[in-house]
């Protein structure tokens, strides 16, 4: 019989896989991220950490973090193989774009596929010039985890002169086979999270629901939310209430000020974790916090919203779902025969205080909005410890 695996050995291998799906110099969660991450105390990353630091793929620098030193195994001129994916983590990734890289990497352990990795800057000259770096060390395909929508035609010409295949986490008009979802489904599990929360607030006696999100007007994630915001409000016969707001505290702080006038009828339904934090803060400013004020969901549970004040109610994305078909996608169009997922997950909400909605969650609630797996807090918590 083979020997159990101890927790620490098994949280090595995730980490090593992690770090091949990382570009050398990026910094490592904090133990206690990485903790939370595998299910395990910190003390049982700071053990597997150390054998990384013994053998000088990581260094610890005080103060700064864990950084990534080097690649074991990374060599130009390997034979490519058949399970080898090159990864391209684009500079200025924001909270989402490092979980989707968590997730690649624990996908390729789990699907034993080789990873390497590297930093593009842009996608012209630098980007062709590191896929050739990826393709000299044998990978068959690249995946592109994440990118700025601005970027959209930049990277539609980047796929076309690549020398290898990518995989993509958008449909991109022209390249749809690229993408890790079908055409046909693509963004509509961010239609159905975002309906599910307005039948949410609505199921809590919220008349007055708002959307609030980034002014871009090249970004189809966004239109995808807008179109189910809409679509919901009208059948429901509620005000449209929409809010989008450029990058920066003022435009945010000037919404708050519009939307303070709401206070005690507001519900706020966010793009992304990173615009619900930015409104909060924004309310603080002019004495109003959530859940008695107004309430907030976010979208992606990134690790600042467990952290909030209050904790932040979000939708859960299913990373997993994201790094396991980015990977699989990527392999399709290796061998010629592209491989996209035929359906989307259900949403999770995992509720936290800042959408006042803990206590009033019950079996009947739940039947009420069949579409979405409503999760505590207190589930989460204990699902960690």
């Amino acid at each position: 019989m083979k020997p159990p695996q101890f927790k620490h050995k098994q949280v090595e291998a995730e980490i090593r896989q992690l770090v091949l799906t990382l570009p050398v110099g990026a910094r490592l969660p904090a133990e206690r991220n990485l903790a939370a991450s595998y299910g395990c105390n910190f003390l049982t990353v700071r053990r597997a950490l150390k054998e990384l630091v013994e053998d000088g793929t990581v260094v610890r620098r005080i103060g700064s973090g864990t950084f990534i030193a080097r690649h074991p195994q990374a060599a130009n001129g390997l034979r490519p193989s058949a399970s080898r994916v090159g990864v391209l983590v684009c500079q200025g990734g924001n909270a989402y774009a490092y979980r989707v890289l968590q997730a690649i990497a624990h996908a390729g352990l789990e699907q034993k596929v080789e990873l390497r990795s590297s930093w593009v800057r842009d996608f012209g000259e630098d980007g062709l010039a590191q896929a050739r770096l990826l393709e000299q060390e044998g990978c068959v395909a690249l995946t592109l985890p994440w990118f700025p929508h601005d970027r959209l035609d930049e990277v539609r010409t980047f796929v076309r002169n690549c020398p290898l295949p990518v995989s993509l986490p958008i449909v991109i008009p022209g390249l749809e086979k690229n993408s890790f979802e079908r055409q046909e489904i693509f963004g509509s599990s961010l239609q159905v999270a975002a309906e599910a929360v307005c039948g949410y607030f609505h199921a809590l006696g919220h008349r007055r629901i708002a959307l609030l999100g980034p002014d871009s007007s090249t970004d189809v994630v966004l239109q995808k939310v807008l179109s189910a915001y809409a679509c919901y409000t009208s059948r429901e016969n509620l005000a449209n209430f929409c809010g989008l707001v450029r990058p920066g505290a003022q435009a945010m702080d000037q919404l708050a000020e519009r939307w303070k006038a709401h206070r005690g009828d507001l519900a706020v339904i966010c793009y992304d974790d990173e615009h619900a934090l930015r409104f909060m803060t924004a309310m603080h400013k002019v004495g109003l916090s959530a859940p008695e004020d107004f309430c907030i969901v976010g979208y992606n549970d990134t690790e600042a919203s467990e952290y909030s004040d209050p904790p932040l109610t979000t939708i859960r994305q299913n990373f997993d779902y994201v790094g396991l078909w980015l990977l699989r996608s990527a392999l399709g169009l290796a061998r010629g025969e592209p491989d996209q997922s035929p359906m989307t997950p259900r949403p999770q909400l995992l509720v936290r205080e800042s959408c006042g909605g803990q206590a009033k969650v019950g079996d009947a609630f739940r039947q009420r909005l069949p579409n979405l797996e409503i999760i505590l807090a207190e589930s989460e918590v204990g699902a960690v410890a």
